[in-house]
This record gives C-alpha cells, structure tokens and sequence, in this order.
C-alpha cells in the first residue's frame, strides 16, 4: 500500500493506494501554522484507530506541497541567492535563475576530489554584495557535491558567517 499526502493552501488531502484501489482517504483544513499537525491529522484520518488501514501495511509514502508553488505564483517568496561551483566542463551561465546568481571558481572532479579550491576573496565578494542587497537566503550547489560536498559546506559556512547568522545549509 502506498500513502500520499498533499498539503495545500486550503486543505491536506491523504490517500492510501492497495494497488489501483482507494482503500482510503482523507481532507483536513491545513493549518498554515502547524503544518506538521495538518499532515498528522491527514493520517489519522487514514491510518488505525481512527481510520481504516493498519500502518504496517504502508510500504511507501509520498509527501509534497502545492505552497511553495503558490508562493511563487502569489509574489510571496523571499529573494535567495545561487552560489554556483560548477568546474570544468559546465557553463553555470546556462542554468542562470534569479537576480542573485553567482557562479564561483574551485571544483570537484566526478571521484571527489578537489581540482581547484573556493577562493575565500571570491567568497567575501559575494556574501558582502548579498549582505548589501538584503538577501538572507542562500543555496549553494556545486558539481559532484554527492561525492564531496566540501565547496558547498564551504559556501555555506562562508555565507552565514557574513550574514551573522547561522551558517547556511547547502543544497546537497
């Protein structure tokens, strides 16, 4: 069986799939405070003893949003800027997104080792024009960060020590 559960801007609906059979169903209000309480009651209107199906059954579970699209549809999202560490091999230009897109130097090869580091002055120049422009919101990605996830640990270190806050955590 499987269980899928969407959050919406008005409701949270939760279906279990047995094959091609709905063996249940449920539609709560979201709580746009406590999401986490909107998909537990989404459950409980699945899942024994409130509802029909025995949780071991469950063998996968599926959960997605339809916020964030609305956010961005609506305007209500936060600028974030992209630090890019793309190597040889890749034109970051290609994948531009956004007013804050800065693609750095320093690489990964596919086995996971560093070609060529982060410059740390590079770095200062995009955290200190980020600070300047009010951005608070950071991903850093780089190529083959599967394999070493070094330059983007560094990025994000580098960029929420300027910040003065917590430091950023990396897109993985």
């Amino acid at each position: 069986m499987y269980l899928g559960i969407d959050v919406g801007g008005t409701h949270t609906d939760a279906v279990v799939m047995d094959g091609r059979t709905i063996a249940a169903s449920a539609k709560v209000p979201t709580d746009h405070h406590d999401l986490l309480a909107s998909v537990r009651a989404a459950m409980q209107g699945l899942l024994k003893p409130h509802g029909g199906v025995e949780p071991g059954r469950i063998s996968r579970m599926n959960l997605s949003t339809t916020l964030s699209t609305n956010a961005i549809v609506e305007g209500k999202t936060e600028d974030v800027a992209v630090v890019v560490s793309a190597g040889p091999g890749i034109d970051p230009e290609h994948f531009r997104v956004g007013r804050f897109y800065f693609p750095v130097g320093g690489s990964i090869d596919h086995r996971g080792e560093e070609i060529a580091p982060l410059d740390p002055a590079e770095m200062a120049r995009v955290s200190t024009a980020c600070c300047d422009a009010g951005v608070r919101l950071f991903a850093a990605v780089g190529k083959f960060s599967t394999r070493n996830p070094a330059h983007e640990t560094a990025m994000g270190e580098a960029l929420g020590a300027r910040g003065g806050g917590e430091p950023a955590r990396s897109g993985g």
